[in-house]
């Protein structure tokens, strides 16, 4: 005995390790399968990674510009007190001279001139002549005055503007512009090749108008590299073009400013470092891209109208001492860009939010190791996740999960608030995964279970109705295939009435189940009939049939002990049903009670057919058998008075499915012998 025992302990325990092997190989395929998609990087998951950035970058932009960069604004106002766009350059040349004389450190200019002025006299009187043939005196005009160029060009040579244009890529071109390259110290490992920067190569260049070019101190190119889903969120501060290194416009503007000894651009062989500026490092990615350090949405800068610097309304000391952006800002001539703060953003803001950035110090950095430590924590959560799940049980894991998401977005975001960038998403990824797909794995071997349980429940329950009905069968030998015949005849009638309209709200497959279920129960209470009387061989008397009678009594009565025990079980109450009203007749002139109509329960309505039936055709040592044409039409004379009409108009469309059950489940094939008596035979008519 304590061998068996010893036995079922070790096929068990074999049955659940295995089980634990398929729980960790699942874990295990999965974790591989996350850190697969993360080396990949496909775009599902990138953008994931950026939405997640996005949110961090949020919940830290709330921190205060320094106050040094003011942005003045060509607006609406400007436009409707100085004309349309764009303004002849001697209107520009006024404005930046006053933003000069009002004591600016550097006006940084997001405007590309890259063309003549086509309104200055000069270039007008050259049209007409060319056009009608007509020249335009400009005779005691200045010449200073007749070209706009030149008038921009004299006050862009006093200083300090900062001019931008445009790198081009993908299409080399033989242009020759004037560019103001930056001189940079690079600093290298001996391993990095000396041809190797680390920087974007621009192949050619939007130039500049020429005049302008040279008359201004410094230019830096205003390229912005959105990422793949459209959004600013970084930027490059350096681009390497013919072998010389130039600075973005932003950047352009703080070296005007603080004028810088030297530059220094640290190169490793993974790529760029850093950019140090007079001791202050300035931290970029592999390809010289700088994170966007956004304080804000649009408006979080300064913004000062063009008009009220032109006018004099604006007070020096609002520019004083300041970097002065200068951008359009009127509706139509903004350069709007999408920004993780803000959908809408101006160029020269995200040029506002780069110079503050750097001159506070106050970077974002995704650390060179960042790769290494997410891919870590792939690993490590799928594997823990993995392990936990094969271990604890369900409410465990749910608790382990959250606690372990919280953990990793927390670790995220105090990372990110001293500047770091970690994304938390693959390592959250691979716990989820796990967690959700193991989880169905569980459900559906816990349902498989569930319904092999339920199988063996109902298989259970099969056998103890079967053994209850073979009980009934002992004590009257006449009901052993009776029992049976009478299951299929009922399963017949009701599949067929499910669908009429008398009976389609009545009737469905779990409905149908519990009738055929409870169906051999029909008879049970002649379980209660004393033997003398169950058994006897000859006619019964009046006070022994109404002895006879009470078997639905006491079928009912032993059904409803069960119930009270079992609960309200469907297949119970139908078969207490059945036992009681069988015998009922729709006119009422049946028993145990004389129920009429529609009081009589379905089921007991379906049965009395079902049972007259078999009673007619089945032969009895006190009665032949009856053909089955004459009980079909026996029982379709009692149409109305015994059975339910609708009951008989579906039985008169399928009785030869009763005949066929009736010859493949026959007291013959049953080997049924009986013992010969006298006959009170089913009333039918």
């Amino acid at each position: 005995m304590r061998a068996f025992q010893r036995l079922c302990s070790h096929v068990l325990r074999f049955k659940k390790d295995k089980e634990h092997v398929l729980v960790l190989l699942c874990g295990i395929v999965l974790t591989c399968a996350v850190a697969l998609l993360y080396l990949v990087q496909p775009l599902l998951l990138s953008s994931l990674d950026f939405k997640v950035y996005d949110t961090l970058l949020k919940s830290r932009s709330g921190r205060l510009p320094s106050g040094k960069i003011v942005i003045v604004d060509i607006d609406e106002k400007s436009l409707q007190e100085y004309g349309q766009w764009p303004w002849p350059r001697y209107r520009l040349a006024q404005l930046f001279d006053k933003l000069r004389d009002m004591g600016a450190l550097s006006v940084g200019v997001d405007i590309l001139f890259a063309e003549p002025d086509r309104t200055s006299l000069a270039y007008i009187q050259k049209n007409i002549l060319t056009d009608f043939k007509y020249r335009i005196g400009l005779a005691g005009i200045p010449m200073h005055y007749t070209d706009n160029d030149a008038m921009l060009a004299e006050v862009l040579k006093k200083g300090p503007f900062v001019l931008g244009y445009q790198f081009l890529f993908g299409e080399s071109s033989a242009k020759t512009c004037v560019l103001h390259p930056v001189n940079v110290l690079i600093r290298k490992d001996e391993s990095v090749p000396d041809s190797l920067s680390g920087l974007f190569k621009a192949s050619s260049v939007d130039c500049l108008y020429k005049p302008l070019a040279v008359a201004a101190p410094a230019s830096g190119f205003f390229n912005i590299r959105p990422d793949p889903d459209g959004i600013i969120r970084r930027v490059p501060l350096m681009l390497e073009y013919n072998e010389k290194f130039y600075a973005h416009l932003s950047l352009a503007v703080l070296l005007s400013a603080l004028r810088p000894e030297q530059v220094v651009l640290t190169v490793s062989t993974s790529g760029t470092e850093h950019i140090a500026i007079d001791g202050t490092e300035i931290p970029l990615d592999q390809k010289g891209l700088f994170l966007i350090p956004f304080h804000g949405p649009s408006g979080t800068y300064r913004h000062i109208s063009a008009a009220g610097i032109l006018n004099g309304t604006t007070e020096s000391r609002e520019i004083e001492g300041r970097i002065v952006l200068v951008g359009a800002a009127a509706p139509g001539l903004m350069d709007i860009r999408a920004t993780p703060v803000d959908p809408i953003m101006t160029g020269v803001e995200i040029q506002a939010n780069i110079i503050d950035g750097i001159v506070q110090g106050n970077f974002l950095v995704r650390p060179k190791a960042a790769a290494l430590y997410e891919f870590s924590g792939i690993v490590l959560f799928g594997l823990l996740s993995t392990v936990l799940f094969a271990r604890c049980r369900a409410l465990v894991n749910l608790a382990l999960f959250v606690f372990c998401t919280s953990l990793a977005v927390a670790v995220s975001v105090l990372l990110f608030r001293n500047g770091l960038y970690v994304s938390p998403v693959c390592p959250i990824l691979a716990y989820a995964s796990n967690f959700s797909v193991l989880s169905l794995l569980h459900f559906w071997r816990e349902e498989r279970r569930l319904k092999e349980k339920t199988r063996q429940q109902l298989t259970t329950q099969e056998a103890m109705l079967e053994t209850i009905a073979n009980i009934t069968e002992t004590r009257d030998p006449e009901t052993g295939g009776h029992i049976r015949r009478t299951q299929s005849y009922v399963k017949a009638l009701a599949e067929h009435i499910r669908y009429k309209p008398a009976f389609a709200g009545s009737i469905d497959d779990a409905y149908i189940e519990h009738l055929c279920m409870s169906a051999p129960l029909h008879d049970l209470g002649k379980v209660g009939v004393p033997d003398a009387i169950l058994l006897k061989p000859g006619r019964l008397t009046t006070d022994e049939f109404e002895e006879i009678k009470k078997h639905t009594h006491y079928g009912k009565r032993i059904i409803d002990a069960a119930q009270k025990k079992l609960g309200d079980t469907s297949f119970l109450r139908f078969a207490g049903e059945m036992a009681f009203s069988h015998h009922e007749h729709w006119d009422g002139s049946g028993y145990p009670v004389g129920l009429k109509g529609e009081d009589i329960p379905l089921a007991g309505r379906i049965m009395a057919i079902a049972d007259v039936y078999d009673a007619l055709i089945s032969i009895r040592p006190y009665k032949e058998g009856l053909s089955h044409e004459k009980a079909v039409d026996t029982i379709l004379a009692a149409r109305g008075r015994q059975f339910d009409p609708e009951l008989i108009d579906a039985f008169r469309e399928i009785h030869d499915a009763f005949k066929a059950i009736a010859e493949q489940i026959s007291d013959t094939n049953m080997n049924v012998s009986f013992r010969s008596r006298g006959a009170n035979s089913t009333r039918v008519s």
